[in-house]
């Protein structure tokens, strides 16, 4: 795959794509404590899992300002001040980024996540920022049912678990958890892709001010381009 493009630099890129996890994280978050999340984010974060054979970066997140909301929130955690107010999200993060090194290293759960994806067709459809639609309506896009199984067939017979912390009536609501799973496949992919690009963890640590300032570029160059 040829990871450079016209629009941003592979180092831009490895963030965009730690941004997307960020985002996921945030929407598992919102969707576990409130139930709601917004419908265009969700699907902008779901949309690369069927690029299963990209010729670049760009063709996986084609349109990178729909992660407006990661791009902030990982330029928000990566602050002092920010650390609190996304402290569950880089929790979630991080669980991403150890499931995707665990994922790495088994090849036929790779594979089978693979051919699993081959055989849905997500609808091309508008969607609005609506919270809880019905499985598979319309506006939804994406079965979230299907994906979610796929979640439990594979990533879920990993070591490692994320525990997702909210309200027991939204977690419990099987709407809410396929979406939740949904997203968090969403975003151990793109934890590899990160990772694939030249991202490690300790990078979140010693590197914080880099990908800061990186993230802070791209944002503006989002408001240049658009």
């Amino acid at each position: 795959m040829n990871n450079t493009s016209d629009k941003f630099s592979p180092w831009e890129y490895r963030n965009i794509a730690l941004a997307v996890v960020a985002q996921c994280a945030q929407l598992v978050h919102s969707l576990a404590t409130t139930g709601y999340a917004d419908a265009r984010q969700i699907n902008a974060c779901i949309a690369p899992l069927m690029v299963l054979d990209p010729g670049n970066t760009a063709e996986i997140y084609p349109e990178v300002s729909q992660f407006a909301s990661g791009l902030n929130a990982l330029q928000q955690s990566l602050s002092s001040e920010g650390v609190k107010e996304f402290g569950e999200a880089i929790k979630y993060v991080l669980g991403m980024t150890v499931l995707q090194q665990q994922l790495m290293r088994m090849t036929s759960m790779q594979a089978l996540i693979r051919r699993r994806l081959q055989h849905m067709t997500p609808a091309l459809l508008e969607t609005q920022p609506q919270s809880l639609l019905p499985e598979n309506s319309p506006e939804t896009g994406y079965d979230f049912a299907a994906l979610a199984a796929l979640y439990q067939d594979t990533i879920s017979k990993l070591t490692y678990r994320i525990h997702v912390k909210g309200n027991a009536e939204y977690l419990q609501d099987p709407r809410v958890a396929n979406k939740i799973r949904a997203l968090l496949l969403a975003g151990i992919r793109s934890a590899l892709l990160w990772h694939q690009l030249g991202g490690r963890r300790w990078h979140l640590f010693f590197y914080k001010k880099q990908i800061r300032d990186c993230v802070i570029h791209v944002r503006r160059n989002l408001l240049t381009i658009h």
